[in-house]
């Protein structure tokens, strides 16, 4: 972990973007003492698309059908 004042940060705001996406994690210290945390963001699996068949499947849902117009009908 590195502590950097913010004005010092600015100056290096690449750098440390590019430290922290390599797994550093960095705190940006203000004047008056209050630190921002500079970390990567771990993204998580993208869900694969439905297919056209899993698609059409969904409306012979009969419930999921009824709440859908009452949303519709709520909305008018």
């Amino acid at each position: 972990m590195r502590v950097l004042q913010i004005d010092e940060a600015r100056a290096r705001f690449a750098e440390l973007c590019a430290d922290a996406l390599g797994g550093e994690v960095i705190h940006l210290q203000f004047p008056g003492g209050a630190l921002l945390q500079l970390s990567a963001v771990v993204a998580g699996a993208k869900a694969p698309p439905f297919s056209e068949q899993e698609l059409l499947k969904s409306y012979d849902d009969p419930e999921w059908a009824a709440f859908e117009n009452n949303c519709g009908k709520a909305s008018d």
